[in-house]
C-alpha cells in the first residue's frame, strides 16, 4: 500500500468537521470527563481528610487507654489530663471511647485498630467472651497479613480465658497451631505460650517439649538475634529439667 500525505490531510479535514458538527456532544463528553475527575479528586481529599481525623480519634481515644489509676482518688478528666480512681472507671471509660470512635470511623484503614483495643477493655472488665467476638470480626478486618498472624496469637490466648469450655477448646487448638507452624510469623511467641500453657497445668513433659523447639529455632543464635523469651524459657527449663 502506498502512503499518500494527501489522504491523511482529507482525513483530518474530515474529522475536524465531524468534531465541529457535533461539537455539542464534544462538549458535553469533556465536560463528563471534567467532572469524573473533579471527583476523583474531591473523594482523594475526602478519603485523605478521613483518615487523617480517624487517626486523630485513635491518638484521642488512647490517651484513656494510656491514663493512670490512683485507688480511692476521684476520676478526673479535663482537657488533657486524665486520672482515674479504679481498674473499672478506666476500662469502663476505655471501652466506650474506643466504641465511639469506631462507630465513627469504622470505614478508615485504622477502623480494626479501634475494635481491638476496645476488646482488650473488655477482657479487663472480665467480659471475655463479648472481647472475643470483637477481637474476631477487628482481626479478619486487619489489612495486614503480619498483623493478622500476631493478633490470631492473642486472639487464642484470650479465647484461653473464656468461662465457655467450648471457647476455651478453640483458643487451645488456635495456639498449637501456630506453635506447630514455622511458616507463622508469631511461632515463636506460640511456641512460649503453649510452653507457659502446659506449665499452669503441671504438664512438665510438654511445657518442656515445646520451649526446646524454641530454644532450638530461636534460642540459639548470637545475643543480639536471640529469642527475646530466651531467658524466661531458660530459667523455667532449668527448674524441670537438669539439661539447662
Amino acid at each position: 500500500m502506498n502512503f499518500s500525505f494527501n489522504a491523511v490531510t482529507e482525513w483530518l479535514d474530515k474529522a475536524a468537521q465531524t468534531a465541529v458538527a457535533n461539537r455539542k456532544q464534544v462538549l458535553i463528553g469533556f465536560a463528563g470527563l471534567v467532572g469524573l475527575i473533579c471527583l476523583i479528586i474531591g473523594y482523594s481529599y475526602y478519603n485523605h481528610y478521613s483518615q487523617a481525623q480517624a487517626h486523630k480519634a485513635f491518638q484521642d481515644a488512647l490517651k484513656y487507654y494510656q491514663a493512670s489509676v490512683a485507688p480511692g482518688a476521684r476520676t478526673y478528666i479535663k482537657d488533657d489530663i486524665i486520672e482515674f480512681g479504679s481498674d473499672e472507671d478506666k476500662w469502663k471509660k476505655v471501652e466506650e471511647v474506643f466504641k465511639t470512635a469506631y462507630d465513627k470511623h469504622k470505614g478508615a484503614g485504622i477502623g480494626p485498630m479501634f475494635r481491638i483495643l476496645q476488646s482488650e477493655a473488655l477482657v479487663n472488665l472480665h467480659k471475655i467472651d463479648d472481647a472475643v467476638t470483637l477481637l474476631e470480626s477487628a482481626v479478619k478486618a486487619l489489612p495486614s497479613h503480619e498483623m493478622r498472624d500476631f493478633y490470631k496469637l492473642k486472639l487464642a490466648l484470650v479465647k484461653l480465658e473464656s468461662p465457655t469450655e467450648t471457647i476455651r477448646k478453640a483458643g487451645f487448638a488456635e495456639l498449637k497451631a501456630i506453635a506447630e507452624n514455622a511458616a507463622h510469623l508469631a511461632n515463636e511467641a506460640g511456641l512460649y505460650y503453649l510452653g507457659l500453657y502446659f506449665w499452669t497445668q503441671k504438664d512438665f513433659a510438654q511445657a518442656k517439649n515445646y520451649w526446646q523447639q524454641l530454644m532450638v529455632k530461636y534460642g540459639m543464635k548470637e545475643a543480639r538475634d536471640q529469642s527475646g523469651f530466651t531467658e524466661l524459657v531458660k530459667a523455667k527449663l532449668k527448674l524441670i529439667s537438669a539439661e539447662w
